[in-house]
């Protein structure tokens, strides 16, 4: 079942709320109007598009709901975000922000994702990007930036989400005219190593042997798409590095996808763990190194490729048939991969030029006359399997690196590369609130603090007399720590209180003080709803029946009628 945002009454809100409209007046250029245009513009081309099939007669009107939905999304995601740009780049006047094209374009392309993926509508990924005209590699950027902000997403959609980003990491993003390109002939001419886009506690082997500009660094998610933001007196924003957020943040997520893969195939194969650090290497070299191998093709092609030439070269007996068949046998992978690879090699220039420094084919945003993997144009390509890939192409390109890995090789083996760690994910926060930063999330004793000054509640598990201090905090604000307010419930466990609720709130039965939190923001907001809210019922209550229609009058929203958007 679909669900949207909903307003302070349980309506949808189909414009900006009043805090959003204040952020856009306190820009130089207020871009309500050009916002409300511009999204106005793309709900009617896909609208239009949608209605132009006559397949998609009977939806009609569904889409015409996911558009709708959409507009919502759009305004609620959007003052999440511009909320974090503000405080992260501490400036009030982000109007480069609001005004990239890009960006914009990018997010009401997400937020109708999301709405056709929840009502169901009969639209597979990628059609909506070219339906729009958006880039897979630029709308990469708006999915990560829009999963960080915990928006209150279903799971359903976050699901969707993940599986749509995987897809791009795959292969949408490597197609010729992917804007990907210009980015990596801006890092002269390669995609970042694994050891330069990770953490070393990211990494099985935490030791350096790179100079201390191969450092990664904690990356923002870049919100900017290239805009510059307005200027700041802050000095440490003025010093910022000029380095390419988007693409570093790009060859993480690669590198740790790829590293799940190739984790969860050493057992059905039998790879020895130090095989599997020289396949790694290998993969990692044919992308840095011989970068134009994944134009137009699957990271996956690379992947297998580098399982089996760098078994052959140890001496380890696994056919090329048992690796696809393990292949295939994965949960979500493209069976196809196999038997559909791109066989001529693309005149595509990765390094940098003084005559096209700014821009190139690759960096125009494709279209459906783009001829491409995810835009197919009418011309016919020369297409094989992986093992013709691997015999006439990968070979020529990879063959030389990989013998320096055998033993009859006399020369120095080339350093193995790290591999990333696998790391225990956290339990997925649900926000309770789109007004303030209130979450609940799964109790994790091995990855809380095990004391903190802060709250933080526990169901299952409490004291009366704890209940009553937390309800009296949350009434008067008087607390000996207003930073943080965590609600978590223990895994494996269902509400066993059966106690009626108290005055004060719940059952003291399911609800604990405890000094282990997790750190909110804006406690002072969510006690002065709750006063508010508390004080009004009274009034309420008090002159029911002296001023009932009055009061009536009062609650409930204007009517809300559904944009016209034809």
């Amino acid at each position: 079942m679909a669900t949207g945002p909903q307003g302070n009454h349980g309506q949808p809100r189909f414009g900006p709320r009043d805090h959003l409209i204040a952020m856009f007046r306190a820009c130089s250029r207020d871009p309500t109007e050009a916002i409300k245009t511009r999204l106005r513009c793309l709900l009617h081309t896909f609208l239009q598009h949608h209605r132009g099939n006559a397949d998609n007669e009977n939806t009609n009107d569904l889409a015409a709901k996911c558009c709708c939905e959409a507009m919502v999304w759009y305004y609620r995601i959007l003052e999440i975000l511009i909320s974090q740009e503000r405080n992260r780049l501490g400036v009030s006047d982000i109007s480069a922000i609001l005004e990239t094209e890009l960006l914009q374009c990018c997010l009401v392309a997400c937020c109708l994702e999301i709405t056709i993926s929840s009502n169901c509508l009969p639209y597979d990924f990628p059609l909506l990007l070219q339906i729009l005209k958006v880039a897979p590699y630029n709308f990469l950027k708006v999915i990560e930036v829009v999963l960080r902000a915990e928006v209150g997403l279903p799971r359903p959609v976050v699901r969707h989400l993940a599986q749509v980003e995987e897809k791009v990491l795959e292969s949408l993003a490597w197609t010729s005219d992917s804007p990907l390109w210009e980015e990596i002939r801006a890092n002269e001419g390669h995609l970042p190593t694994c050891q330069q886009v990770m953490l070393p506690t990211q990494l099985e082997d935490p030791n350096r042997t790179h100079s201390d500009r191969n450092q990664p660094r904690v990356l923002p998610v870049d919100l900017s798409f290239g805009a510059e933001p307005a200027a700041s007196t802050n000095q440490q924003h003025v010093n910022r590095p000029r380095r390419s957020n988007s693409l570093h943040l790009f060859a993480r997520e690669v590198y740790s996808l790829m590293a799940r893969r190739l984790r969860e195939m050493c057992s059905p194969l039998g790879i020895s763990d130090e095989l599997r650090l020289k396949i790694w290497t290998c993969f990692e070299h044919s992308l840095v190194h011989c970068t134009v191998l994944m134009v137009d093709r699957h990271l996956d092609h690379q992947f297998l490729c580098a399982i089996y030439i760098m078994a052959k070269i140890s001496k380890v007996e696994i056919s090329f048939k048992r690796i696809m068949e393990c292949y295939k046998s994965q949960p979500l992978v493209n069976k196809s991969v196999c038997k559909n690879v791109l066989m001529s090699e693309r005149d595509i220039e990765v390094f940098p030029t003084g005559s096209n420094n700014k821009g190139g084919p690759s960096a125009i945003n494709p279209t459906p006359d783009s001829p491409s993997t995810h835009y197919p144009g009418p011309s016919q390509e020369e297409r094989g399997n992986l093992i013709d890939f691997y015999n006439k192409i990968y070979t020529s390109k990879m063959q030389h690196f990989a013998q320096q890995f055998a033993s009859t090789c006399g020369g120095d083996t080339p350093p193995l590369s790290p591999y990333p760690r696998q790391c225990k994910a956290s339990p997925r926060r649900q926000r309770l609130s789109s007004s303030h930063n209130l979450y609940i999330s799964q109790h994790d004793t091995d990855t809380t603090s095990p004391s903190t000054s802060g709250l933080s509640y526990f169901f299952n598990s409490s004291s009366s007399e704890c209940l009553r201090q937390i309800n009296n905090m949350i009434r008067t604000g008087q607390s000996p720590n207003k930073r943080c307010l965590g609600v978590s419930l223990e895994r494996g466990e269902e509400d066993k209180g059966e106690g009626e609720e108290e005055e004060d709130g719940p059952s003291a039965k399911r609800i604990r003080l405890d000094g282990q939190s997790v750190l909110q923001r804006r406690l002072r907001n969510v006690v002065n709803d709750r006063v508010t809210t508390k004080d009004q019922d009274q009034d309420k209550d008090k002159h029911k029946d002296q001023v009932q229609d009055q009061d009536q009058d009062q609650d409930q929203p204007s009517p809300v009628t559904r944009p016209n958007l034809h």
